[in-house]
């Protein structure tokens, strides 16, 4: 789930989501083929926080925070 600047959630499913080093958010899919590919990218402006779904201390799955600065990603 990605919160966006203007004010809105976005719940998006990918394979993989990661912050660059220049603060943009990106969105990837595996093809069948075992290929990663780009599927979106979100600028550093636009986006405030970004979760993704896991499981959370005690069972149960929750929006998980991701880290608002570095590089990381999670999948």
């Amino acid at each position: 789930m990605l919160q966006l600047a203007h004010g809105e959630d976005a719940v998006i499913e990918a394979d993989a989501a990661g912050r660059t080093a220049s603060g943009e958010i990106v969105l990837e899919r595996t093809d069948l083929h075992g290929n990663s590919e780009r599927v979106h990218t979100y600028r550093v402006d636009t986006v405030t926080a970004v979760f993704r779904r896991g499981p959370a201390d005690g069972g149960g799955y929750h929006w998980i925070p991701q880290p608002p600065d570095g590089t990381w990603w999670c999948y």
